[in-house]
């Protein structure tokens, strides 16, 4: 049960992945300036530059621990409930000892990636540049430390790592300035809200574990002529397949008709439209809220990172 399980949820990720694509389209086609000046590329990387890094790493560890628990909950839950429902189905014991480790490894990846120890290690770098071995040695490939402008979060400003200091009087963006960051900040809100409706919509594809259920016959008793003759098992019965079939089928038909409108390619078709000087879509434009433009923004600056890391 637990490797059919495995398989299916390995399958349907597969499928979630390349129906909702994370990749910004045409990055190096704007005409907003780049995140990465080719003329920092000389100078020595900043503590923000290294927080951004750091910060990227505890998150990403976060959410592989809450990845790992909700896989070791799957199989724990798959090899368990049939024996709870029969008296006569035993606990498959390999799918329990799989999923307990899965589970001890998110809850690791959790307890050693906690936000509090975040904040620590961000306080020290903030106050003398250094940061553990355990982390900095981890700080390579996608975490490597990259160059980042002003603009970017820095999570040295974050609440509880240094004490808020004196306002600081910045000078006045020019027109033309004003009008490029106006643009980026309406196209980081379209982001935040694609990414959000295509992660809303992904949700239905859990539909397919009870769907796997019924097609594997997991939910049916087990027969017994008598009380002391052999256990014979049932098969699961034409309507239940057909019922498991139209679950999972409907969860990723729903994934992909909801997803279609928030595609990569629409959002490249209204990106350069709007860059052309054509406004957008009004209904569109009234669904824009503040969390997505700080949403948007965090995930293209990631993968501006991400980009100068490969250069």
């Amino acid at each position: 049960m637990l490797v059919r399980l495995l398989c299916i949820i390995s399958m349907l990720a597969a499928g979630a992945a390349a129906a909702s694509g994370q990749a910004l389209p045409a990055a190096t086609t704007s005409p907003v300036p780049a995140a990465v000046p080719a003329t920092v590329a000389t100078t020595a990387l900043t503590r923000a530059d290294t927080a951004r890094a750091v910060h990227e790493l505890f998150r990403s560890r976060r959410g592989g621990g809450f990845g790992w628990l909700a896989l070791g909950s799957a199989g724990m839950l798959a090899s368990i409930l049939p024996a709870q429902q029969s008296t006569s189905a035993g606990v498959w014991t390999p799918g329990v000892v799989a999923g307990t480790a899965f589970v001890g490894i998110g809850l690791n990846k959790r307890i050693q990636f906690r936000r509090s120890r975040e904040r620590l290690v961000l306080r020290e770098l903030a106050a003398t540049g250094h940061l553990p071995i355990s982390i900095s040695r981890r700080l390579k490939g996608n975490f490597l430390p990259v160059h980042g402008t002003a603009s970017d979060h820095n999570p040295l400003l974050a609440k509880g790592v240094v004490p808020a200091g004196p306002a600081r009087s910045t000078p006045a963006p020019t027109p033309a300035q004003a009008l490029a960051d106006a643009q980026l900040d309406t196209l980081d809100a379209v982001q935040g809200l694609f990414n959000a409706k295509r992660l809303g919509g992904q949700l239905p594809i859990l539909l397919a574990l009870p769907g796997l259920r019924l097609m594997t016959g997991s939910d049916a008793g087990s027969n017994s002529t008598s009380p002391y003759g052999p256990t014979q098992s049932s098969e699961p019965s034409g309507g239940q397949v057909a019922a498991g079939l139209f679950l999972t089928a409907g969860g990723l038909t729903y994934m992909l008709l909801h997803n279609a409108p928030y595609s990569d390619a629409k959002f490249a078709e209204l990106r350069a439209s709007y860059l052309a000087g054509k406004p957008l879509p009004p209904a569109l434009r009234a669904r824009l809220k503040e969390k997505h433009v700080a949403s948007g923004r965090a995930y293209r600056a990631r993968l501006e990172r991400k980009a100068a890391r490969r250069r």
